[in-house]
């Protein structure tokens, strides 16, 4: 399992749930399967920013 990329996910909101670390994408990924990663957010716009820009995640601006 090495260079394998690892995050880690809370069963509850705002991060406060028990803590999973799980990997961004399947071990062994099979043919002909579509794969979405995890997306991983770190944090919000301000409210009117966002509703300028139609997300709340910086990440998804471009």
């Amino acid at each position: 399992m090495e260079n394998l990329k690892l995050t880690t996910i809370y069963s509850g909101n705002n991060c406060t749930g028990e803590s999973i670390v799980i990997p961004v994408m399947p071990v062994k990924p099979e043919l002909s399967n579509a794969y979405v990663p995890y997306q991983l957010y770190g944090k919000i716009l301000p409210a009117q920013e966002a509703l300028k820009k139609g997300t709340v995640f910086p990440e998804l601006v471009k």
